[in-house]
């Protein structure tokens, strides 16, 4: 098997947690035996698929790239699945690439992400460029710049001056099963972000300038739904993400200032959804804001009123044009 035939190369587990992937696994699958590394392992974990999900995965058994599957015998939570997926990662492997069963990646991905991250020990994370809705999307940072300080790519996560990072699509520098069952433990629906803003605090992130990983994004997704079904919560939880890792980027004035900045755009949607009539939904985000201890006062009010607009000026000014067009036959036949 390829990770047992190439010891000078550092293994790097490709994880795959998967639930009723019929439609799109063999395509993913299939971009990982496509790697040109060759020291690589796949982790399935099927989350008690009622499709043809098993099948799928027995096709590949006697492929290039080895894999290590496990079947759940009930469904488990998203954050739980994935988590279990992590345990399942041989304790010899170095890196781990999480590549959801619906996505893709393109044959040099992997080879370029160990080459970047080799070459400083203290790169912790390695993301790319995007094609997302057949679009290419990129993180607004510098074009001739590819190694980043780990404080200051958390600072632009947490405060949302980074336009654009596929979470979901990380690879991290993996110490093993010590970690694996905490991971993704710190959010029930951002735990991806989470998990890529702890692992940068802990040295730096590396960047390429290309797309390399192509994410699908449709109704069947259990994260689009996730983040669908619940506006309020995944807004709650992002504040308190912040919060518990804001004190590592920030001196306590400006980690003060984020914090209110960010509680200051949920008072504005509070008022937004009321004058769309969507009472209840106005009321539970306020009713979050106070059992974080953070109520706000008149005067937070009149103040967030008066920085809406300022707001909406950056808002359109973060958001970077898109493009070109690669759609998912062009990024299969990588001929862009």
């Amino acid at each position: 098997m390829t990770h047992r035939s190439a010891p000078a190369l550092p293994l790097v587990a490709v994880v795959t947690p998967v639930y009723n992937g019929g439609a799109y696994l063999e395509a993913t699958m299939r971009s990982v035996q496509r790697q040109s590394y060759d020291n690589i392992i796949h982790v399935i974990v099927d989350n008690c698929s009622s499709d043809n999900t098993p099948q799928i995965i027995d096709r590949f058994r006697s492929e290039r790239v080895e894999l290590i599957t496990i079947r759940n015998d009930s469904l488990l939570p998203l954050r739980e699945n994935w988590t279990k997926a992590l345990c399942a990662v041989p304790t010899e492997a170095l890196y781990v690439k999480i590549l959801c069963a619906d996505d893709l990646m393109r044959s040099d991905c992997i080879s370029r992400f160990v080459e970047i991250a080799q070459r400083d020990e203290k790169i912790e994370v390695v993301l790319c460029h995007d094609i997302f809705m057949d679009r290419v999307h990129r993180a607004n940072l510098p074009l001739k710049q590819g190694i980043f300080g780990g404080i200051e790519i958390a600072a632009k996560m947490l405060d949302e001056s980074i336009n654009w990072l596929p979470y979901h699509h990380l690879f991290v520098r993996f110490p093993g099963s010590a970690q694996s069952p905490v991971f993704f433990n710190d959010a029930p629906i951002h735990f991806d972000f989470s998990a890529v803003v702890h692992s940068v605090l802990r040295g730096k992130l590396a960047y390429l300038h290309a797309p390399l990983v192509y994410t699908r994004w449709h109704a069947n997704s259990l994260t689009s739904q996730q983040l669908g079904a619940n506006q309020l919560r995944t807004l709650l939880e992002r504040f308190d993400i912040l919060c518990a890792f804001g004190v590592q980027c920030w001196d306590e004035p400006t980690f003060r200032s984020k914090k209110e900045c960010m509680r200051a755009r949920m008072m504005r949607l509070a008022i937004k959804w009321t004058v769309m009539g969507r009472l209840d939904a106005a009321r539970e985000l306020l009713k979050g804001l106070k059992e974080r201890q953070v109520a706000p006062s008149a005067a937070d009010w009149a103040k967030s009123l008066v920085e809406w607009l300022p707001y909406s000026n950056w808002k359109r000014s973060w958001r970077l044009s898109t493009g070109p067009e690669i759609d998912e036959a062009q990024f299969c036949s990588e001929i862009f």
